[in-house]
């Protein structure tokens, strides 16, 4: 029957070009067939994904004027394995394998806005066959790999079919905002950072004005780790810069835009906060960081100054030297991360980020690893504006107590925050509020200012709070003033809810069209609400 995807956010999709003989996906991908006889094609497996939610289609298309329209989409069980995708986010379809007499594609495929009935056309063709490097790289010390270096100002796509090698520090783009340019990742794609430590360190740099659209999926997510892969810090990491507002310049600077802290020929910040840096979606990072300086490192993830026009959901950050997600200013919104095996903290923010972020998954190394979250407004000034002040929902930290544990959550340095439906474990003190500037912007209990404030979340820590220097209140009377938060056992059953535990209906819904509507505590609902499934580092959980 006729199926409508309006109603559901749901567009399935195939492409005309390639379907106009017959057509077969690979075995070891869904199969997809062609009858030039009467101008069906056939998609018995389709994953639609919508928000963090998957639903699974055989889907039935006909070719129409060269265009391909649907004529049916039935609902079928929960498919594992290779896949056709549907991203709603993007409006994206990624054929993994579609054989065309002899060769073998990757086919992306996108839908045609406000076409009705709906219809998609190719965004790209890419033969999963190595052939030879394309002439924005050189060849590779072993077979079908290539490498990049140096600073990239054309739109490049990387495919599956190379194994891409970073020769020391690739740049996207021009500096402060010149000749930009987009770098494009397929999915299942692997990207390996080489060379030395310290400022010899391989890494990957988005600079401002231009984008990463990297698209990886459930099934085929995008890589980017170093040349061993036993430990942290075998390559620099993976930074984007923004053009979102930040603070740390004198009173009077119209336009704040400052240097990075590890390499400080490279600036970032400015006056848009819906900036885009692009799309990431279902990356892996793994194995990266180095200090380029002493007590100037680079991290697994950084964002400087990064806008929230740009789409950050399903990351995972593991075995990172330094930070796993360090946020420089901007108004970033992220959704679905999981950081694994941190060396210092798993979630760092300063410098006046007011981004959103939903579904944390953060679990320490029991024998190394500092804080799961270390906030601050700014080192330097306290009070500089504009303050951080992110809203953040559905955490779940796993800290840890083995020697030289600290704080599952820091709050200092004059930060605020708005932490919602969240829970935190496991370190020898949960929660610990510090720096008088901090207390102060905060108010006191009974009489918040609302700058800096959880509700809805549990603790569960050795000890569950600590007060630093300047304290006017106390930690533990600022978290028991909100009645619905709890210092007790959340039954957690690994990082899921156990059965009957009580953070499965303790949620709360926040009023903002970022959030998802939630009525549960922490990153899973139940034992069934695992999101971190298949696309994550083996083992790593």
């Amino acid at each position: 029957m006729m199926f409508q995807f309006k109603s559901i956010k749901t567009k399935i999709i195939t492409s005309s070009a390639i379907l106009l003989g017959a057509v077969t996906l690979n075995a070891h991908s869904a199969t997809a067939t062609y009858d030039p006889a009467s101008g069906l094609v056939d998609m018995p497996v389709v994953e639609v994904l919508s928000g963090g939610t998957s639903a699974f289609y055989h889907a039935k298309l006909q070719v129409v004027g060269g265009a391909l329209q649907l004529v049916s989409a039935e609902p079928i069980p929960a498919v594992t394995g290779q896949r056709n995708v549907y991203d709603g986010d993007t409006n994206s379809v990624h054929v993994q394998s579609v054989t065309v007499g002899a060769d073998d594609f990757y086919v992306k495929l996108k839908y045609v806005p406000g076409s009705n009935p709906m219809t998609f056309n190719i965004d790209q063709l890419a033969n999963n066959a190595f052939t030879t490097c394309p002439s924005f790289a050189q060849p590779g010390v072993t077979p079908g790999s290539c490498m990049l270096s140096g600073t990239v100002t054309s739109d490049i796509t990387l495919t599956k079919n190379i194994q891409w090698i970073l020769d020391k520090a690739v740049f996207i783009g021009g500096k402060d905002n010149a000749n930009p340019a987009t770098l494009t990742i397929n999915p299942g794609t692997k990207i390996v950072g080489v060379g030395g430590q310290g400022d010899q360190a391989a890494y990957l740099w988005i600079r401002r004005g231009s984008k990463i659209m990297a698209e990886g999926t459930p099934d085929n997510p995008i890589i980017m780790t170093g040349p061993t892969e036993q430990a942290a810090g075998d390559w620099g990491g993976f930074l984007i810069s923004g053009n979102a507002p930040v603070n740390g310049c004198n009173d009077g600077v119209p336009v704040c835009e400052i240097p990075f802290e590890a390499v400080n020929t490279e600036i970032f910040g400015g006056n848009n906060p819906t900036d885009s840096s692009g799309v990431m979606k279902y990356v892996q990072i793994r194995f990266a960081g180095t200090a380029v300086r002493p007590d100037e490192e680079l991290n697994g993830f950084t964002l400087n100054g990064v806008g929230s026009g740009t789409l950050i959901d399903h990351v995972q950050v593991h075995e990172g030297l330094d930070d796993g997600i360090e946020v420089f200013g901007g108004t970033v919104q992220m959704k679905h991360l999981v950081i694994t095996n941190a060396q210092d903290d798993s979630l760092d923010w300063t410098q006046g980020w007011k981004g959103k972020v939903q579904f944390v998954l953060v679990k320490q190394s029991p024998d190394i690893g500092d804080r799961g979250i270390e906030a601050d407004n700014n080192e330097k000034n306290n009070d500089s504006i504009p303050r951080a002040q992110p809203i953040l929902s559905n955490i779940t930290i796993l800290g840890r107590s083995g020697q030289s544990a600290s704080q599952t959550v820091l709050l200092r340095r004059g930060t605020g925050a708005n932490i919602w439906n969240s829970v935190f474990t496991g370190s020898p003190v949960c929660l610990m509020i510090d720096s008088p500037a901090t207390f102060i912007n905060a108010g006191s209990p009974g009489s918040l200012t609302g700058s800096l404030t959880i509700q809805n979340s549990y603790i569960n820590c050795a000890a569950n709070y600590k007060d630093g220097t300047g304290a006017t209140f106390t930690t533990e009377s600022w978290f028991t003033s909100e009645p619905a938060n709890v210092a007790g056992d959340p039954m957690l059953s690994g990082y899921l809810p156990a059965a009957g535990s009580p953070l499965t209906l303790g949620g709360k819904a926040i009023s903002d069209p970022f959030f998802s509507v939630v009525d549960y505590i922490g990153a899973f609902k139940d034992q069934n609400d695992d999101w971190t499934k298949e696309w994550t580092v083996q083992n790593s959980l």
